[in-house]
């Protein structure tokens, strides 16, 4: 039943955010509002579990690249920096302005988990770097810079300034901060 009313809510807030209410919910998935709260005590309890689901589902995808044998050290170092939930991947990167500002209990959670789980990454990282694929530098103000862009084309979402998805715009984030922005 939740998986049900979690995959219904992820395609309400693709539609149109997160301004649904738990009766447009029970409606959308055919089922009562009571039955809605015995799955879930309020909205923000199902936007919790949601995230919570995205945040493991990212935890054992980045354990998934760090050991694939098939990548090379580069290879994963690019996938662990664009890696996204698979349900957030099509965002308008707007819905983590909102999830931020009306949500934010939830928020801090993702926050927490932002800022705090870049072990595959700094693995990665210096790995690259005893590869001389990479030059030294300090990894946690790459690190800090990549939260510091992740936010602010948030900000920039919440103006109405950015068009594109939170996979777009990670993915040109990313290519600048490991190729540059010199011709080559």
């Amino acid at each position: 039943m939740k998986q049900r009313i979690l995959a219904e809510a992820r395609q309400e807030i693709y539609k149109s955010g997160f301004r649904f209410t738990m009766a447009d919910m029970a409606r959308r998935c055919g089922l009562s509002t009571k039955t809605i709260y015995e799955c879930y005590s309020s909205k923000e309890d199902l936007i919790l579990d949601m995230v919570q689901q995205a945040i493991d589902e990212l935890t054992e995808r980045e354990q998934s690249i760090v050991n694939d044998p098939k990548l090379g050290t580069m290879d994963k170092l690019r996938a662990l920096l664009v890696l996204l939930p698979r349900d957030f991947q099509f965002f308008d990167i707007k819905r983590l302005h909102e999830l931020q500002r009306y949500y934010t209990n939830v928020w801090n959670i993702m926050d927490s988990f932002l800022t705090e789980q870049w072990d595959g990454v700094t693995q990665m990282l210096a790995a690259a770097q005893a590869e001389g694929l990479l030059e030294k530098f300090n990894t946690a103000l790459f690190i800090q810079l990549y939260i510091g862009g992740l936010y602010r084309l948030m900000e920039q979402a919440s103006t109405g300034a950015a068009q594109m998805t939170l996979r777009q715009a990670l993915d040109e984030m990313v290519d600048i901060m490991l190729n540059g922005i010199r011709k080559r």
